[in-house]
This record gives structure tokens, C-alpha cells and sequence, in this order.
């Protein structure tokens, strides 16, 4: 993995980014998920709409959760509704993070 700059991190998860190669990565427990600059915003997107109260469902622990696809569709996410609203804060921190970076010209990395 490349040198890469920590954009956004929570308890269970960590979103970095490669300005070499530009390559996202969302660490969440112990999966790792690569993204190209396109395919994260589109990530990114997709998890910002979801409707949790129109696409949740019990699991064994009698626990509401919403399934999210990764890029893989055999490895889907399960978020209650607070793991998901952190995730999204977190996904959203990332993007913030990033286009500071980007008009101040410090990511490191860059020069």
C-alpha cells in the first residue's frame, strides 16, 4: 500500500488517500476497500441516500439493519442506524478533508 494520508477516522473505521496514485481506502474493522477518486464519490453517493427505515431488516440479534453492497457483491456492509449515520459523517469528513487538501495544495505527497 502507498504512503497515504488519514482523512477521516472513527471507532471502527478509517478513510485514507494516496495523492501518488489516488487511491481511496476505507478500513472498517477488518475489511479494506480500494477506490479510485471516482468510484469513492460515487461511494460516497450511493451511501448518502440509502433510506434506512425503507431498506432495514431484523438480524438474529433482533437489531435493525440496512445491508450496504461494497464494490464486491459477495461483501456487503450490516449498519444499524447509528453505525450508518457515523459512516456517512465519516465518508462526508473524507470529502471535506480531501478538497481542503486540494485548494490549499499541502497534501502530502504532492509536491
Amino acid at each position: 500500500m502507498c504512503k497515504t494520508i488519514v482523512l477521516s477516522s472513527g471507532k471502527d473505521t478509517a478513510i485514507s488517500h494516496c495523492p501518488g496514485c489516488d487511491v481511496f481506502y476505507i478500513w472498517h474493522n477488518n475489511l479494506l476497500l480500494n477506490f479510485t477518486h471516482h468510484d469513492f464519490l460515487n461511494f460516497k453517493d450511493i451511501i448518502e441516500n440509502f433510506s434506512f427505515a425503507e431498506t432495514s431488516l431484523p438480524f438474529p440479534d433482533k437489531q435493525e439493519r440496512i445491508l450496504l453492497r461494497t464494490p464486491n457483491e459477495d461483501i456487503s456492509f450490516a449498519f444499524t442506524y447509528s453505525e450508518l449515520e457515523s459512516f456517512r459523517a465519516l465518508l462526508a469528513e473524507a470529502v471535506f478533508m480531501k478538497e481542503v487538501y486540494t485548494l490549499m495544495g499541502t497534501e502530502p505527497g504532492t509536491r
